[in-house]
């Protein structure tokens, strides 16, 4: 005797429509996955920006990334994180379930002021990237004193 099992969605509103729900809910499509003409697919890492005051901090989990793999370029007020995460299953096992992404990825940040590129630092510990960026003390801030003009 075959029992098939019938999964039935409740109708939706049209104006509470998410594509993206939809698109990973028919064919397993990703946010964090992405395909660059030249790398194949690979992956988008989120990040974590904090304002501690006298600097910036970026996060990013990264389990399993070595430290040779991972380039990380400061400039100006923006961050770019390039790197590679290996598969780490059995080599000649094929693969049932795969959730964690491997291959290239990169991932640029803006920070809304600019940094002191000699004076950032980054760790990796854990699986966590740690990234600091000291503020620009070059950079001063000046308060304008506005006048008031009579008219005639």
């Amino acid at each position: 005797m075959v029992r098939f099992h019938v999964h039935s969605t409740p109708l939706r509103s049209p104006f509470n429509w998410d594509p993206w729900h939809e698109l990973e809910r028919i064919g397993g499509l990703s946010a964090e996955r992405i395909t660059d003409g030249t790398a194949g697919v690979g992956f988008v890492p989120k990040a974590d920006l904090y304002d501690l005051g006298a600097a910036f901090m970026v996060r990013m989990n990264l389990p399993g990334v070595k430290e040779g793999d991972l380039e990380i370029i400061a400039e100006g007020s923006g961050l770019t994180i390039r790197g590679y995460r290996e598969a780490d299953g059995p080599g000649d096992e094929r693969c049932l379930y795969c959730e964690r992404p491997v291959g290239r990825f990169v991932r640029a940040i803006a920070l809304p002021a600019s940094f002191d590129v000699t004076r950032v630092e980054a760790t990796l510990k854990l699986g966590v990237l740690e990234i600091t960026l000291p503020k620009d003390r070059t950079v001063e801030v000046k308060k304008v004193r506005v006048m008031v003009c009579k008219t005639e």
